[in-house]
């Protein structure tokens, strides 16, 4: 999970605690805390309504709308309301009431908790009653178990004439749907990002295979791109795992793309046993760790520094719910071949930190150079730029005393 929307969870789940505890032998209290739904719910649906959501999946009937109609899925939990709408025109909303005239105004699709925001607060009355000393943690149990689902309108009917609009549990709203499919690991890398790293490689498009290429960006239609969950027409559907040379055409001589960071080791080792080379966007504490002796070349993020005056590689990437999020990162050229080790230390003073010999690929993970950093050959910068948009919002404070600004975090329209 998002590091980030973990310590959200953790704050709304000690105030649903604190909530529903001094609430829990109050039948008035109770009555309207659990009243209604929707933004004009009880005080603790309005509460919820807004929280980003780590766990979203898609009906394949959906998605296979989706693919059919040239639409991005995760579009929907990235862009910001005006911009799907002027992107999709009314595909996710518009204000008919009828299937058809939906469909005539051009929507198929709609979002919706697989368990209503009510079901997971009487959720939380029952875990109360049934022990009122449950820790903070199976409160935020019971949060997790929530996701965020696009269906189609069909299914969307079916769970209304089912009475399940506003309950029912996962398994019951679950059943009256085609099977769901989990985003996992999406961390979409900016276009921006890709196109510089082709300027400097110079590498032929064409000649690449993205094992993990989701709506295709980093080839653009170009070589090859699969993923086992594709978001456009030209990516094809296959498991990077269970490839084969005699899968791969004989033009494919480089692997390139964003890896989930989940799964490095894998995607690593099976794309040396398929080709020489391999170019990946990883986490930069791990790879270094992992594969020591095949990194031919790195190449560092640089822009996202703030005041800090050391080498910094970090990359913000596009996330459901979040306008950004910014990972240590960096993307390194891997090799079949051994090559010269390189040199990681950890655990520095800020005078070394900052002498101009190291790269921070992590909080507590750095890279030394024999020579400055940017006189060394195997090194070179990537410059990145921040495009967070900071709003106004309201704050939460943990057990831990973190405090947990939203600001930085927009939700759907």
């Amino acid at each position: 999970m998002n590091n980030n929307i973990d310590r959200i969870t953790k704050g709304l789940a000690e105030a649903c605690k604190e909530c529903i505890t001094v609430a829990c032998n109050d039948s008035s209290a109770q009555k309207e805390i659990l009243r209604g739904g929707g933004s004009s719910g009880g005080i603790m649906t309005r509460l919820l309504m807004p929280r980003p959501i780590s766990k979203i999946r898609i009906s394949t009937d959906a998605l296979n709308t989706c693919l059919e109609h040239g639409v991005v899925a995760f579009d929907y939990f990235i862009l910001r309301g005006s911009d799907i709408r002027k992107k999709y025109q009314n595909f996710f909303s518009s204000n008919a009431k009828m299937i058809e005239t939906c469909h005539q105004m051009g929507q198929y699709i709609t979002g919706d908790h697989n368990e209503p925001n009510k079901v997971i607060i009487e959720k939380m009355f029952k875990l109360c009653q049934q022990n009122p000393n449950a820790d903070v943690s199976k409160y935020r149990d019971i949060l997790n178990e929530q996701s965020y689902d696009l269906i189609t309108l069909e299914e969307n009917k079916r769970l209304d004439e089912a009475g399940l609009k506003g309950s029912g549990t996962k398994e019951e709203r679950d059943k009256l749907c085609s099977p769901k499919i989990e985003f996992v690991d999406l961390w979409l890398t900016p276009h921006d990002v890709i196109n510089k790293f082709f300027a400097i490689t110079k590498l032929n498009k064409a000649e690449c295979l993205d094992p993990c290429a989701s709506d295709g960006r980093w080839l653009n239609g170009e070589g090859m791109s699969i993923d086992i969950l594709p978001m456009k027409k030209n990516v094809i559907q296959k498991d990077f795992l269970t490839l084969t040379k005699a899968d791969i055409p004989s033009n494919i001589k480089t692997i390139v793309g964003n890896l989930p960071f989940s799964l490095l080791d894998e995607f690593v080792n099976k794309a040396l046993e398929l080709v020489d080379d391999c170019y990946f966007l990883v986490s930069g504490d791990t790879i270094f760790k992992h594969f020591p002796n095949n990194i031919e070349h790195l190449y560092i993020f640089s822009g996202l520094e703030g005041n800090q005056k050391d080498n910094r590689s970090r990359c913000e990437f596009d996330v459901p719910f979040l306008i950004k999020s910014a990972l240590w990162c960096c993307i390194v050229h891997i090799t079949k071949q051994k090559q010269q080790p390189w040199v990681v230390e950890s655990n520095l003073p800020n005078d070394v930190k900052r002498d101009g010999y190291h790269i921070a690929l992590g909080k507590n993970t750095f890279i030394k150079s024999d020579v400055p950093v940017d006189n060394n050959p195997r090194i070179t910068r990537i410059p990145v730029t921040s495009s967070i948009k900071w709003k106004g919002g309201k704050k939460i404070v943990d057990s831990d005393g973190n405090v947990i600004d939203l600001k930085n975090f927009t939700y759907m329209d």
